[in-house]
């Protein structure tokens, strides 16, 4: 059950204060603007809403660590623009996306959603 709402009405609009000298009017929050605004005002405006999302550091309650060595780092923004779905550039990809100890032969074409196939599996 959810404890908060999200409000789902397509003319809510986006306030930013520190966009505000590159954007003159309020921009809309659940669909794509008319007009484009420069891309300084677009990463201010979605980096300022993802500080609302909060702070995994800050978090005591959690057993899970968001700490990472520097250079895990370095190696997820080094191989972030990577189109891993093509299975034809990268087929390393598809070795590590398949585990060995699936229950069931793998098939030569599959589904490139290895996520979704894990997950399953429970």
């Amino acid at each position: 059950m959810a404890l908060s709402e999200t409000a789902s009405e397509s003319n809510a609009s986006i306030h930013s204060t520190f966009a505000s000298r590159y954007v003159r009017v309020s921009l809309p929050r659940f669909k794509i603007p008319e007009n484009s605004i420069p891309k300084e005002a677009a990463y201010q405006i979605i980096n300022d809403e993802l500080m609302l999302d909060g702070n995994p550091r800050l978090n005591l309650a959690s057993f899970v660590t968001t700490w990472m060595e520097p250079e895990c780092d370095k190696l997820i923004m080094a191989s972030i623009n990577k189109n891993y779905v093509d299975m034809d550039e990268y087929p390393v990809t598809t070795e590590l996306q398949v585990p060995p100890s699936y229950p069931f032969p793998i098939p030569t074409l599959f589904l490139p959603c290895p996520f979704l196939l894990l997950s399953n599996l429970r």
